[in-house]
């Protein structure tokens, strides 16, 4: 079965933080992040980083 995940920020920051964003690529055939959710985490991440 080929599955396809549009994902949101809050499943990438989150399994990011506990080192599992692999467990997405492992569960679902493609993951599609919208651009808007790569825009938010860079966002989130620059702030985090400053």
């Amino acid at each position: 079965m080929n599955r396809k995940w549009v994902v949101n920020s809050s499943p990438l920051i989150v399994l990011t933080k506990i080192n599992q964003v692999h467990l997405l690529s492992e569960l679902c055939h493609k993951l599609i992040i919208p651009s808007g959710v790569v825009q938010e985490i860079s966002v989130a991440n620059a702030i985090t980083l400053t």
